[in-house]
């Protein structure tokens, strides 16, 4: 039975329309800059201003989540492959709060927003809630992964796919084709691929 894992940052959400319109209401970017985290978050690195960067995010993803929306494609791929039989498991890197700024609880959020998205609906994708785990540490996370005894991993960071045991089928979801292809995984570009993906 295929057991598949999905990170839920940036792979079954989608933050860069937020990120922009959050960032210009602070005045962090020019106007005329492209919607994208990856290059927001270069942007502020190179100008030394990677705290501004934690705080946005932690706003983000914490008070303004439900601004957010659904990674292009990927509800339909999940309705798909729970239709198919494939069991569903959402494990991700979050701590409890931001590391900067106020103090929103980051997994209430996440979970709210999988609420709102119907992914607990049995109408929907009707994922066990037992079945999704937000954890405080990468290391946790990999372990997670490992334990549950997933067979296929989705996520956007290749850091976290080279930390995966190399028996589970690792995929990296990179729509932006921010990152070098690898044997070690397949790169995703559309959630429409999936199902070609994992059969």
């Amino acid at each position: 039975m295929i057991k598949l894992g999905i990170d839920f940052d940036n792979t079954l959400i989608t933050y860069d329309a937020l990120f922009k319109k959050t960032a210009l209401e602070k005045n962090l970017i020019p106007v005329n800059f492209p919607e994208s985290k990856h290059l927001i978050r270069n942007y502020l690195r190179e100008r030394n201003q990677e705290k501004l960067f934690t705080i946005l995010q932690g706003e983000v993803y914490g008070s303004r989540i439900f601004e957010a929306t659904q990674s292009e494609g990927m509800y339909d791929s999940l309705m798909r492959a729970k239709n198919n039989g494939i069991e569903l498991f959402i494990v991700s890197h979050k701590t409890k709060t931001p590391y900067d700024g106020p103090k929103y609880n980051l997994h209430n959020a996440a979970s709210n927003w999988l609420e709102k998205n119907l992914f607990f609906e049995k109408s929907g994708i009707n994922i066990s809630r037992k079945n999704v785990y937000f954890e405080v540490t990468k290391a946790k996370k990999i372990n997670r992964i490992q334990s549950l005894g997933c067979t296929h991993f989705i996520d956007d960071l290749p850091e976290i796919l080279d930390m995966i045991n190399p028996k589970i089928k690792k995929i990296l979801y990179d729509p932006e084709s921010n990152y070098v292809k690898k044997n070690a995984y397949i790169n995703m570009g559309n959630w429409s691929e999936l199902l070609n993906i994992i059969d």
